[in-house]
This record gives C-alpha cells, structure tokens and sequence, in this order.
C-alpha cells in the first residue's frame, strides 16, 4: 500500500506530510504507520509571519481504528516552529484531526454513527479501544443537543420506568401515532414538569393536535384540557382492559385461597390463570385430565367450572368478555351507555376490588367512550405504538444496566428510535 492510499484511507490529506518510504510496524491487532509532517509551510497562526524557524519535534499517536478487529495507528511526528516575530510557538494544525484529540476524524465520524445503533457505550468502547469514560465523554461534547420532534395530529403519552429515585421514578414519554415515532422524553410525569414543557411548546404546534391518547392519569387529563383544549381526549382501550384484568387476576387469587390445593379447579386455576384473562375464543382446545378422576375435560368447560365457584368472579369474567366482543363501530352515545351499563355492574358486584374499578370507568366514562367508539375517520387511536417504543427504550436501559444521567438517556434514546440509520 504506498503513503497516499494510506493517508486517504485514515481520511488525513496527503499534501500535510512528506511522502517518506516507511514499512509499517506489525502489532498485535493491526499496524503503526509512521509519518513526518511537513516543514515548508510555516505561517505564523497568531501573527501572521512566515519568518519562522523549526524549535523542536514532538510525536503523537492517532487512534485510526475501524473496528474491534483492526487496531491501526497513524504515528506523527510533528514539527513545532519558533515565531521570529512575535516569538510564539506553535504546530501546524493537520487536516483530518481536531484539536487537543488523538482520534482521527474519520474513526470520531464511526463513532458517532454507531451512537445511532442500540450499542452500548462500553460495546463502542470496545470496538475502538477506548475506555467507557472516553465514548460517554465523546458523546457529551459532541450530542450536545437532540430536539424534539413536532407535536402530531394524533399524540400519544405514556410513562416508562426510568430508576427508583422518588423524583426519577418514572418519565413521561411522547408518540406520534401515525409516524409510529418516539417525539420527545419529558423527565417525569408530575403534573408540574408536564406543564413546563407543554408551555414551552408554540401554539400553534398545539393546536395541530387533534387527538390526545394516554392511560387514566389525572396530571395527562389535567395537560390535555390545559394545552390541547381542541383535542379529543382518548383513553387506550388497553389502560381500560388491563385495569379489570388485573381486579378480576386479584378476585381469582381470592378464590383460590379458598379452596382445597387438591382439589382439581385450584390447580386449574393455579397453572392456567391467563385462560381467566383471554377472550374466551382463545381457550385453547386442549383437554384438562385430573390426577383423582382421570376424566379428561375441556379447557372451555375447566374454565366455566372454576368461574362458578364464586359469583363475583363470575361476574367479573362475563364482564370482561362483554368488553373484549363489544362493537366497536358504535356512535359514542351507544358506547357512553355501554360503559355506563358497565360501570354499573362493577359496582354492584359486591368486590372492593371490582367496585374499584367502576368507579374508575365512571370517572373517565368520556374519555373511554371516546375510545371505543367510532370517530369520523373511522379510525380506532390507541397507545399501541407507545407500548412498542416503550419496549425499545426498555431494551436501551436494559442492555446499558440502566442510566443515571436523564439528559443522556433522552438523547440517545432519540437517536436510536428515531434516527437510526439503517
């Protein structure tokens, strides 16, 4: 390989150094080529004289590493020049290399690339053959600031579990349904911060939100009625299934501490609780045998066994099922009235826990009628696009042990679900 292509290839300009003949030095994992800048050029950068004399040289090591497998070197040997007239001393500065770095700008340029991917800063380290400290350092200087994205027609909000400090414990993050795009992270979903960021939003970008889709939390109503008041508040069919889900899982537990552990509906129960939770069509057609009377039944029929052992759990399941079959191609006064009827008989099914949640469906009865029923572009918003960004942003705090820094993790997580380079 001659001294050009080996200079282009580090993405230095040949024209900087003395096109000596120079055999590479051999390592462990790749090669130092030694190089010696060029002494013609001696413009004084403070004064502006050329009469300049050479005071001394100095080498440097350049990291031009590719990849983890190939650990290159451009070793410099640069000169220091004396100013006659303003007796200043300084180096010519090489193109390819910013100041005060030992990292050529065409492996910073890989580096950069790859805080696009879901790669850790340690696995970035590593490939380059620097220190964690380094990468996030390098990062830092250089991601100085990630803007959000413009606020869509149809804004999902949801939270994510971000660390266990009190004021940290979860941020609040932002979707454009349609784009299916993370928008911004907002570092906590108390009302507070919510209403310092949405005011820092123009107007007119608020205004172009049509449709608002979040869980049933106060400080999100309290945010959409405060800056979106020309927005549809809906709430995620989701939230609203999980909610009696999750009442009617708790009634099961119930149940089941009533009844003998060897009896056949309490290990049914116990073994196979998701059946209670799933749209009955989605039994499997397996056959449940006992252990005492070795009779095979239907998963279907185990099911409808076990639910009669206690009428509130009875009549949380059927409640459950009317929601997973309703039409959802309603106007909203029928889905107001579904919800209503629901809600009712949450709250006469004599369970705290179910009755918890009626009160629930009652409190937010428009914003979930709003939901399920059939708008004008007979289209159905949900925070489904947020459950799988948040799934991403999980993964990023996952594979890094988590993140400390708020700010850090804002902008990387940004770059990776929004910008990622293919």
């Amino acid at each position: 390989m001659n001294f050009n292509t080996i200079i282009i290839r580090f993405g230095f300009d040949p024209d900087s150094f003395i096109n000596e003949d120079r055999d590479p030095i051999r390592t462990e994992k790749g090669f130092i080529y030694e190089v010696r800048q060029r002494t013609d050029t001696r413009k004084c950068p403070y004064c502006s004289s050329t009469d300049c004399i050479v005071q001394d040289h100095d080498t440097v090591e350049i990291n031009c590493s590719e990849t983890d497998q190939i650990k290159d070197v451009l070793r410099i040997i640069k000169t220091r020049f004396l100013c006659k007239g303003c007796r200043r001393t300084f180096t010519p500065a090489i193109e390819g290399i910013s100041h005060h770095y030992k990292t050529s700008v065409q492996t910073l340029s890989m580096i950069y690339n790859d805080f696009f991917k879901m790669m850790t800063f340690t696995q970035i380290g590593h490939r380059y053959g620097y220190s964690t400290a380094r990468i996030i350092q390098i990062f830092d200087e250089k991601i100085r600031f990630v803007p959000r994205g413009r606020m869509p027609e149809v804004l999902c909000i949801d939270e994510i579990h971000f660390e266990e400090d009190i004021d940290q414990k979860y941020c609040c993050c932002l979707y454009d349904f349609r784009e299916r795009k993370l928008v911004d992270i907002i570092r906590n979903r108390q009302r507070a911060y919510l209403d310092d960021y949405f005011q820092e939003v123009p107007e007119s970008e608020r205004k172009g939100v049509r449709y608002f889709v979040s869980d049933m939390y106060d400080g999100y109503r309290s945010a959409c009625k405060k800056f979106f008041p020309r927005a549809l508040h809906i709430v995620d069919l989701f939230h609203v299934v999980a909610l009696l889900t999750t009442a009617i899982n708790s009634v099961r537990n119930g149940v089941c501490r009533k009844l003998s552990k060897n009896s056949s509906e309490y290990r049914f129960m116990k073994n196979h609780w998701r059946l209670f939770l799933c749209r009955r069509e989605r039994i499997p057609d397996k056959w449940y045998t006992p252990k005492k009377s070795g009779a095979s039944i239907h998963y279907s029929d185990m099911v409808h066994r076990c639910i009669l052992q206690d009428q509130t759990l009875l009549e949380g399941y059927n409640i459950l099922q009317d929601l997973f079959h309703y039409d959802y191609t309603s106007t909203f006064t029928e889905s107001l009235a579904f919800i209503d009827h629901i809600s009712e008989r949450l709250s006469l099914s004599g369970s705290e826990t179910l009755e918890s949640v009626g009160r629930s469906y009652d409190k937010w009865r428009i914003e979930i009628a709003d939901g399920i029923a059939k708008n004008q572009s007979e289209e159905h918003f949900s925070n489904s696009v947020a459950e799988s960004v948040n799934n991403h942003l999980k993964t990023i705090i996952k594979t890094a042990y988590g993140y400390h820094n708020f700010e850090r993790f804002r902008k990387r997580s940004i770059l990776i679900c929004r910008y990622e380079k293919l």
